[in-house]
Parts: C-alpha cells; sequence; structure tokens
C-alpha cells in the first residue's frame, strides 16, 4: 500500500521533502495531483489494518489513515461526483483507463452496458488504426447510436445485445494482461456523476475469464440464459489471496453464492447497493441481523422506498445493530459492493435483484483480503457521513 502526501509550498518543498523521505529509506514518488499540487506518493508496501467496527459510542470506526488504493496486482478507484458541467468533465477516471488502453499491442475488449465517454472511444479508434484488434459489446437500449456508429466508421466491430434483458457487464480487458471491471459505466454520468468503483487487476485468471465471457458474447452471441458455464477459474488463490468470479446469468447460483457469503459474518456487514430486492440474499441479511451481527447499509434513494426494496425492512425491523440509511448524492450511488467482516469484498457490475441473478448479464468478484477491502470499508464510511439517516 501506499500513501499521497500533498506537498504544498511548491518544487523547493516537494525536492526537501523527497531528500528527508529518501534519507530515512522510504520509496517515494513525485506526482501532480488532480488539483495541479504537488504530490508525493510514498510506497510504504503496509497493508492496513482492517481495525474494529463499532467504537464506544456505537458508530462505525474508520482507519487511522485512509492509505493508497493500490499492490502489485490491483488498483482500485472511486468517483468523486461532483457533477460538473459537460464542458469541465475531465480529469476523471476514464482518462486512467483511456490512457491504460492507448498502451495495447495486441487486443482490446470491451464490454459496456453504456459506453459514451470520448476518451474511451478515442482509445479505441486510436488502438484500432495502429494495427491492435478492437473487441466491443454493448447493450442496445443505453449505448447511443451515434457511439456505436462512429466505432463502425472507423473500423471497429461493434456487437449488439438488443434482447429485452441486459448487456449489463462493464469491464475492459488488455493485452491479456489487465482487466479493469466494477460498477461503472462508461459514461460520462457514470464517471463524473455518480458514486462508482474500478478496479485494475492483473491476476492472470481473472484475467482468462474475463476473455472467455467476451468470447462467448462477441463470437458466439450469447447472452443470458445461452451464455454457457464455461468460466475458467471461478475459484482460486493468486498473490496469497483467495479469488471468486462469477458471471451471471450462467447457471442462476450467484444469488447463492452472496448469500452464502453473508451467513459468515460474525461480526459486521456493509452493504452499498444502488438496488437491493433479491429476497434469498436479503434473508441472508436478516438472519445475520436477527444473529446480533452489525449490518450497515447505504441504498441509493431512487427505489429504496418501494415494497421490494430491503431498504424500508432493515431501517424498521427494530434490530439492535441494524443501521440502514439513504445515500446523499443528488444524483445517484451506483455501488453494488458488500464488505464481510472487513475482509471479503464482493463487488462487480451484480445488482443484488432477481433480474441480475436470472437474465442480466453480469459479473462478480469476490475477494477475501483485508488489505485490499480497506479502501472499500474508507469509501463506505465516507459515503455515510453524507447519507440521510432518519
Amino acid at each position: 500500500m501506499g500513501k499521497k502526501v500533498a506537498a504544498g509550498g511548491g518544487s523547493v518543498v516537494v525536492i526537501l521533502l523527497l531528500v528527508v523521505l529518501r534519507f530515512l529509506g522510504v520509496d517515494v514518488i513525485y506526482e501532480e495531483g488532480s488539483d495541479g499540487e504537488p504530490v508525493v506518493v510514498i510506497n510504504d508496501g503496509a497493508t492496513q489494518d482492517s481495525g474494529g467496527a463499532v467504537d464506544d459510542g456505537g458508530g462505525l470506526m474508520g482507519n487511522d489513515e485512509p492509505g493508497m488504493t493500490s499492490s502489485d496486482w490491483y488498483q482500485i478507484y472511486f468517483t468523486e461526483p461532483t457533477c460538473p458541467d459537460e464542458s469541465e468533465r475531465r480529469g476523471g477516471i476514464d482518462e486512467i483507463m483511456a490512457d491504460d488502453i492507448r498502451q495495447a499491442r495486441e487486443q482490446v475488449d470491451i464490454a459496456s452496458f453504456d459506453l459514451d465517454l470520448e476518451s474511451l472511444i478515442e482509445a479505441l479508434i486510436d488502438r484500432e488504426e495502429n494495427g491492435v484488434f478492437v473487441r466491443v459489446v454493448v447493450d442496445d437500449e443505453h449505448t447511443p447510436a451515434a457511439a456505436i456508429n462512429r466505432l463502425r466508421r472507423n473500423g471497429i466491430s461493434v456487437v449488439v445485445d438488443d434482447r429485452s434483458a441486459l448487456m449489463h457487464n462493464k469491464f475492459v480487458v488488455i493485452d491479456n494482461r489487465v482487466v479493469w471491471t466494477g460498477s461503472t459505466n462508461f459514461s460520462s454520468n457514470g464517471i463524473y456523476c455518480n458514486n462508482n468503483n474500478l478496479v485494475r487487476f492483473e491476476v492472470p485468471q481473472l484475467v482468462s475469464n474475463y476473455v472467455a465471457e467476451m468470447d462467448e458474447m462477441y463470437d458466439d452471441r450469447a447472452f443470458g440464459v445461452r451464455s454457457p458455464e464455461a468460466t475458467p477459474a471461478e475459484r482460486f488463490e493468486a498473490n496469497g489471496v483467495a479469488f471468486e468470479n462469477y458471471f451471471s446469468p450462467e447457471g442462476k447460483k450467484v444469488e447463492g453464492i452472496i448469500a452464502d457469503w453473508v451467513a459468515t459474518a460474525d461480526e459486521e456487514v456493509l452493504i452499498l447497493a444502488f438496488s437491493f430486492t433479491n429476497d434469498l440474499i436479503g434473508a441472508a441479511v436478516m438472519e445475520r441481523a436477527e444473529a446480533g451481527v452489525e449490518v450497515w447499509a447505504i441504498f441509493e434513494k431512487t427505489g429504496s422506498e418501494t415494497e421490494y426494496s430491503y431498504y424500508p425492512e432493515l431501517r424498521d425491523g427494530g434490530w439492535e445493530k441494524v443501521y440502514a440509511a439513504q445515500d446523499g448524492n443528488s444524483r445517484i450511488m451506483h455501488h453494488k459492493v458488500m464488505v464481510i467482516d472487513r475482509e471479503t469484498v464482493i463487488m462487480g457490475s451484480y445488482n443484488f435483484t432477481a433480474s441480475a441473478n436470472d437474465s442480466n448479464d453480469e459479473n462478480v468478484v469476490i475477494i477475501t483480503d483485508a488489505g485490499f477491502a480497506s479502501p472499500f470499508v474508507d469509501e463506505f464510511l465516507r459515503l455515510w457521513e453524507e447519507a440521510e439517516i432518519e
């Protein structure tokens, strides 16, 4: 892990800080921050203490230092949704991903529920013009026709899922080496207005799984329930960490897997839910609440008051250690995340709904590692401070 330290005071301070830190044996890198101020990145190799769940006053406790969100096999990103005017939307995660795409030398795969980001479209066209094989799969209901046509005019083959169900994936694979995935739609609003996460993985087994899924959609036109159960490595260990990786609706089993993970919680379940209506997962959460496990949940406000949502169930259930709130973003809180006992993270494109399990094309990554979980805990804490609590 590492930490970012705003240097302030210009280049002289940066140089002095670099000299002192290197004298102390700390590995440092100079960068320019998003606001143009100099930043020193301290790569200390440390992992965060997962810490306790609740302080003496019954409130969530975070880590003393939020820390960086990277290691040698992942980089975790969270959007900062200020939702500026379209003309001012720059400097976001999309530009980091676009720069990564431009490093491709052989192949880029992108499966996107919504694709309208100029940065990504230009990067894909640039790679196609430089002889890189570009494969694109989109959902017809949400990707603008203008974007699809522009890609095709520039020689890129675009496969469109025109079912009533959704191709809801959001992932990019670069040179069979890197995969980006998370909750973030590749749209301007997804990056600049909505709360989202994206993770860049360099884990060969994960990459192989996403390439196989892309092959099914792009080559075989196999979507939804027609998609075969052919993920090369659903469960594996890499970098000393346990991974699980699933694609729904293959076997319609993901809801049960998530429910089983919730059932393992001994101390705490943290939930960030754009939509949470799945009864099997909901029953597992409430069973943990009945058992005295702490449940903290933030729901996207839109749709959270319906009879199908588990927000009213958790808010009004009367459990001593259950805390439920609506998000404070005036736009969309789009995460689909659960953190179990501050060690296991469930993330991806999968909303906690029946349609995600039964009909939409989705992906889920489950990682058991306290260091990986720590930034997701910090994101939850940040959003809890902004949430609307009744």
